[in-house]
């Protein structure tokens, strides 16, 4: 019996049309080449059919990646473009019309994508969960007489300027938590230096150098799709908006072709959260926040 599942489990696996994960070395190299081994097989598991990696030189011009796309399979279930590559997909849903692509593009937002074929992640939803998890990890953090949460400042580092919906989803979960004092928005190139033993945590949208190259032990909820692995000490939570972490919620829309935002992942750096109590709170608002 065991012998004939397994049959079975391999012939759905290899039999059934793959999905296409376009892909390149410099973007396996900030993710990580063992994490994307192990993402892979993951979404593997999860989606009942293989997941075929399609590896592109970094400077192949469209037409080039849709060459490569194709000449990895004939007729596959699904291709997944990163943004970068929108053009590419774009020529080979010229060519092959009957194919579900979609194009995952993280928080990027380019009217040049369709709407309709566009996976993005859900920032405001992501945005929430970082305000509940910013507002544990200071409620820990806090420390003096009255009301912890009363304590320390709240830092977020962006890339560009973050919209008011966004700051409201930030503020949501902040408040959620009982922290009522406003963030304090940074450029992330921007070298913070004011009263910097009163901040209890810190949010950044990409790694904020000059910040991290001070080895504060300050908590620091980064998103970012590079290796955990290779992030400070000080990262406690990374959120991970990359292709891999939307692809099998990607693949969950076919047949129907229709993009939408999904939620981002959310990572635990192994053992960098000492308190087990905060660590189950943190995952517990997380869980309850998705569902």
């Amino acid at each position: 019996m065991g012998v004939l599942l397994a049959g079975l489990l391999t012939g759905v696996f290899w039999f059934r049309a793959p999905v296409l994960f376009v892909t390149d070395a410099p973007f396996n190299t900030l993710y990580g080449l063992q994490r994307a081994r192990i993402k892979r097989l993951e979404t593997t598991l999860r989606i009942m059919r293989q997941i075929k990696p399609v590896f592109i030189g970094e400077n192949a011009g469209p037409d080039m990646v849709t060459f490569a796309v194709e000449e990895a399979h004939r007729a596959p279930y699904g291709v997944l473009f990163p943004y970068r590559y929108y053009e590419g997909a774009e020529r080979y849903i010229a060519q092959f019309p009957q194919i579900p692509v979609f194009i995952l593009g993280g928080r990027s937002r380019d009217p040049r994508v369709p709407g309709g074929i566009f996976v993005g992640t859900d920032t405001p939803l992501d945005l929430y969960r970082a305000g509940l998890c910013a507002g544990i990890i200071a409620r820990h953090e806090g420390e003096g007489d009255g009301d912890p949460l009363s304590q320390g400042e709240i830092l977020f580092f962006q890339n560009e300027g973050i919209s008011t919906e966004y700051r409201e989803a930030f503020r949501m979960g902040l408040r959620e938590q009982g922290f009522t004092k406003e963030p304090k928005y940074l450029n992330i190139k921007q070298d913070y230096t004011d009263n910097i033993q009163n901040v209890s945590c810190v949010v950044m949208q990409g790694q904020a150098t000059l910040f991290l190259e001070r080895n504060l032990e300050i908590p620091v909820i980064l998103f970012s799709w590079v290796d955990p692995d290779l992030t400070s000490r000080a990262v406690k939570l990374v959120v991970d908006d990359s292709p891999w972490a939307v692809a099998g919620k990607t693949v969950a829309m076919i047949p129907g072709r229709e993009g939408v935002a999904v939620p981002s992942d959310w990572v635990f750096p192994e053992q960098r959260i000492g308190d087990k109590e905060v660590v189950g709170r943190l995952k517990k608002v997380l869980l309850r926040s998705i569902l």
